[in-house]
């Protein structure tokens, strides 16, 4: 399992472009959980609708938690889609 944490500097926060990109970049690892987690809540990380469900908003912080055979390439995948501006 690795895990990263991300600080949302948007002004915007995660809104549903940045949260395409993360389950777009996710749903490519068959072989690996995607879960997000923020408030003490944990989300798929696949699924558009469960993203958003989290209400990041700027200075919110989460983390990207992978698990499985592939979970080094998604998590560098995720960090790579949401890139420097969120």
């Amino acid at each position: 399992m690795v895990k990263e944490k991300i600080l949302v500097k948007n002004p915007i926060g995660v809104h549903l472009r940045p949260a395409g990109d993360i389950a777009e970049a996710a749903i490519k690892f068959k072989k690996c959980e995607v879960y997000l987690s923020s408030g003490g809540r944990n989300v798929n990380g696949k699924s558009l609708l469960s993203i958003l469900s989290l209400g990041l908003k700027q200075n919110s912080e989460f983390e990207v938690i992978c698990d499985g055979e592939d979970e080094e390439l998604a998590l560098k995948a995720i960090l790579a889609a949401l890139g420097p501006d969120l």
